[in-house]
Order: C-alpha cells, then structure tokens, then sequence
C-alpha cells in the first residue's frame, strides 16, 4: 500500500462547509466542471508515481519471511493486481466519473454527518499509524550509520533509537507543517530514482544469488531462487502461505483506495472512467516488480549478512545491497509516505475537532504519531496490521458501491436519505457493523486467513445495504433517471472564464529531461555489469554501491531543474 500525493484535498478540506455558488481551488463540495477534468497522462504519472514508496521495502521483505512459493508469488501477484486494476476500473471510476465528487462529501450526502465523522476519526487513525511505520522505516536507514542494533521486536530495544525515532519524528512533523508542497513536488522526482533503485537491486542481486547457488550445487536461477528466497516455508519451518493468499494480498493492500472508494477524490477530476485502467502503472510497477525485486534484495542480504531476514530492518537491508545510496533510498522512500500520511491524517482530526486549526491538529498528531513510531512492532507486523484496518475500512466502499450500482435497479434514488430529509442513514450504520462483525467472526473461527478476509467483509456490506434499505419503510421507489436526480448532469458546467489546468504550456525536448532519463539507464548498465562473464558478482557489489553515486547525484539536480521548467506559470 503507497500514500497518494496527489489527492490532498482530505478529509477536513473536503468536508468543511462551503457554498456551491462560490468556487474553490479544492472543489470540496463542487461536482468538477469539463473545464477542470484531466487527461489520462496525469492519471498515468500519478499511479505509476505513487506506487513505490517505504511501504514496498517491508512487504516485500515480509512476503519472503511468509514462506511463499517462488510460483506462488509471481502468479499470486499476477492475479491480485489484476483484480486490483480493475476494482479501479469497475467500481471506483465509474462512480467517481459520474458523480464527480470526493467521497467525504459523497459519504455525507449519503448517510450524514455523524457517519462521516466516525469515517474521519478511522480514515485519520489509519493515516497516522502509515505515518509512524514509515517514520520507523526511515529511522531505521539512520540507524546503519550508528551503533544501534536493528530493532526487530514488538517494542523498542534501544533508547538511542527512541531519541533516533523521536529526531527523525520531529523532521517529519515539521516538514509536514512547513514545507508540504515542496516535498509533495519533490516526491515526483523521487518515484522514478526509487523505481529504477528497486529494479537495480533485483539485477545486481541475481548474479549474487546464482554464485551462491553454484556452491551449493545449484546451476539453475528457479533453483537458486527456490532455495534461497522464496522456499515455500518459513524461517520456522512451517509451510507458507499459497497463491490464493498471496493474491487477495496484492488485491487487498490498496483497498482503501479502490472499493474502499478513498480514490474516488482523485478519479473525479477524470475525463473518462477508462482511466481507472492506468491504476496498473502503479501496480505493476510497485507492486508487482517493486516487491519481488525487494524479496531478492532482502534475502540476498540476509545470505551476505549470515543472518536471518527477520532479524534485518530496512535500512540494514538496503545498505548491504545498494549501499550509501540504499540509506537515501531507504529516507526518501519513508519521507514521501510519512508526510503526506501525517498531512491527511491531521485533516481527518481537524474535521473532527473543526475548533482547532490545522496547524495545531497536525502537530498533536505528529506527536502521537511518533510515539507510535518508537514501537518496531507498527513496521515487523506491518500487514497484519494494515489488513485490520482494510477489514474495518472495507464496508464503507461496499456501501458507496451499492448506493450507486445496485439501489436504482432496486428503484430506489441514491442520496435518499438527503432527499428525504433524514438526520442519519439507518441501514449503512448497520450495513457497516454487519460487514465488521462477519470479519470479527471468520477472525475468530479461524478458517480463513486474515489477509483474505476483506473479501466477504466487502460482500457482505454490499449485499446487505440495499436489503435494509429495501426494508426502511420511509423510502419510496421511484421511476426516474436516478443519478440526473441524485448528481445532476455528466458534466456540470463551470463558471465564467474558467480555464482548464490541461492547458499548460507544453515544453518539448528539454535536455535535462534526458539527463535524467540517462542518469537512471547508467544507473541500471552499472547493475548489470555483474551479468557479464567473468564477473565476480559479489565482489562486483562495492563497486556498484560506488559507481552509482554519481549518476544519482546527476538525477536529482537533473530532474529537479527539469520538474521546476515544466512547473512555469500557466499565463506567463
């Protein structure tokens, strides 16, 4: 699961009263004009963006330590992703294309304020623990360069990583509240240099693997991989998790975005709902090559190292593999997470407590925040943590899914609760509850595994608003053009003089533009040097940690030069 960027328009902005007469840069409670609708290219970039953050170097990590098959965890992330791209595509684009608003004021249209607040008050606690695990991340990168130990436990081992924890906490919290949008833009030139770092680890890695095998006897790379990385056990000896499970994973750690609907404040802006479909940038990108490349990565360190994967963090990991620049990569990676985590989750209180300002919300979170950070176990038990809070999450997607798709073949008008004047939503509050306590059930019963079970979660909360809501005696069944009434017309007309934010001025050819991009190629020849016969591959490791320093140093001046001329006033 990665933190989007682009969509800062959260929960507190979002949900702020404004007048529908008065436009604002936010659109929080607007439908968006034609005017103000993007093309697919803003889509394309922002998935394939997003997609590759801190989160990647945990759960790849975790999924080698879960004892997956090698061909259980190609064809698992085959098919999740998948399905992922097109619960995208299916269900969270076509809604928010046709309705053309963000889901806080979607879900407070739909089942009032007071749904919407418990909605913020979880939305803001999931947001505030992302941000502490990937503080923790980043924290761990800083630690490689000191004496502290890895911190492998549930609970802190070291008070010079809670002072360690704490200084990187404090950064995170002030850039959050001082400098947002530069490291929200500085973020964009990251993902490609983090991309091309994961892609660089799996291929440095591979010649390693394979001189390893050859001492043992193994002459093939499915050989190699089978025994050193993915073995289908556990580091306990105990069998793995199957290709099922692995599937409903990479389907399910977006799912807050995609049937959670959280994404629908992005896809609004969309021209087409066919734009849901560039969602699998992102996922086979960041999810699908950026896991598998940080599985290799991984456990090729813990062989160099002599040590189990367990017991290696992040930091750790990335610094015997791509080095110094792994430590930034590792930084980085965490930052881009952490901050715009902290910035929604701060949103998402002040929505709450609306008497207090932003500023303030996000500070006392940011405290919170960190101190959750001092406790490893948020980032060591990071997918069973997050496939709790999927659980919790799933059903509000499901209601938003049914009141759309499923309510006007039941003849009954989405928004009915508004129309009809009522102060709460009944049925959803219900639907909600039922969907948790079916998961609560199947937790305890113990048949399924936890990672699988947002499935019926979802299904059952789908299923079950539309039937109570069949049985509220106060609704009427109506003949008319359902979402004409509910949302009004495709695409509401904007105001007066308003000009398209796809109009910016086009600059072709931009040299630093192909700096960049040859930086990043250098970056992966250097990689695949060791591929070479007569090599020695891991002797080839300190010199590719070396050598790739200065073509990053060459991205980054690169692409920030180039990202600051493309970002030129639009009537300049």
């Amino acid at each position: 699961m990665s933190t989007p960027t682009p969509a800062l328009s959260t929960a507190a902005s979002e949900s702020a009263p404004s007048s529908t007469s008065q436009p604002t840069g936010e659109f929080e409670h607007q439908r968006i004009p034609a005017s103000h609708q993007l093309s697919g290219k803003y889509f394309l970039g922002s998935y394939a963006g997003e997609h590759v953050a801190g989160t990647e170097f945990v759960i790849g990590a975790s999924l080698v330590a879960l004892g997956v098959s090698t061909s259980d965890l190609l064809w698992g992330l085959l098919i999740g992703n998948l399905f992922a791209v097109l619960s995208w595509a299916w269900v969270c684009s076509p809604v928010a294309v046709r309705s053309r608003m963000t889901i806080y004021w979607y879900l407070e249209r739909l089942a009032g304020k007071r749904f919407s607040l418990i909605y913020n008050l979880l939305n803001g606690l999931i947001f505030a623990v992302v941000s502490g695990a990937m503080i923790t991340v980043s924290a761990s990168a800083f630690r490689v360069v000191t004496t502290i130990p890895p911190q492998t436990a549930w609970y802190p081992q070291s008070i010079s990583f809670v002072a360690l924890v704490l200084f990187v906490g404090a950064i995170t919290v002030w850039m959050t509240l001082k400098g947002f949008k530069l490291i929200a833009n500085f973020s964009t030139v990251c993902s490609p240099w983090m991309a091309t770092m994961f892609l660089a680890s799996g291929v440095v890695t591979v010649p390693i693997l394979l001189h390893m095998g050859e001492l043992d006897g193994l002459t093939t790379l499915a050989g190699v991989v089978d025994t050193f990385v993915w073995t289908g056990e556990t580091p306990e000896g105990t069998p793995g998790i199957s290709v099922w499970v692995i599937a409903a994973w990479a389907w399910g750690a977006n799912l807050p975005m995609h049937l959670g609907m959280s994404d629908m404040s992005i896809l609004r802006f969309a021209r087409k709902s066919s734009y849901g479909y560039f969602s699998a940038a992102g996922m086979y990108i960041g999810h699908y090559m950026a896991w598998v490349c940080a599985g290799l990565m991984g456990a090729t360190a813990a062989l160099l190292a002599g040590s189990q994967l367990t017991q290696m963090d992040p930091g750790g990991v990335s610094f015997r593999i791509l080095g110094a620049m792994g430590l930034i990569a590792v930084v980085i990676a965490g930052w881009t997470t952490s901050i715009p985590s902290l910035y929604r989750a701060g949103l998402a209180f002040q929505a709450v407590f609306p008497q207090h300002s932003r500023v303030r919300v996000t500070a006392i979170t940011g405290v919170a925040t960190t101190l959750i950070a001092c406790f490893p176990f948020v980032f060591t038990q990071w997918l069973n943590v997050l496939s709790y809070f999927i659980m919790l999450i799933a059903p509000v997607g499901a209601i938003i899914a049914a009141e759309h798709f499923l309510l006007p073949r039941m003849k009954i008008r989405p928004f009915w609760r508004e129309h009809l004047g009522l102060a709460n939503n009944r049925p959803a509050f219900m639907a909600w509850s039922i969907g948790v306590l079916v998961g609560v059930l199947l937790l305890l019963e113990g048949s399924l595994h936890l990672f699988t079970l947002f499935i019926p979660v979802w299904l059952t909360s789908f299923i079950a608003y539309p039937l109570l809501c069949h049985f509220q005696g106060d609704i009427v069944k109506e003949e008319i053009d359902f979402y004409q009434q509910a949302y009004g017309p495709p695409n509401p007309a904007g105001q007066p003089g308003e000009d398209s934010p796809d109009r910016l001025p086009v600059r072709r050819l931009d040299p630093w533009y192909f700096i960049s991009v040859a930086c990043l190629v250098i970056i992966l020849g250097i990689a695949g040097w060791s591929w070479l016969q007569g090599v020695d591959a891991t002797a080839h490791l300190d010199t590719f940690q070396l050598l790739i320093v200065v073509p990053t140093v060459l991205y980054f001046i690169a692409a920030t030069l180039w990202m600051k001329k493309r970002r030129v006033p639009r009537h300049s």
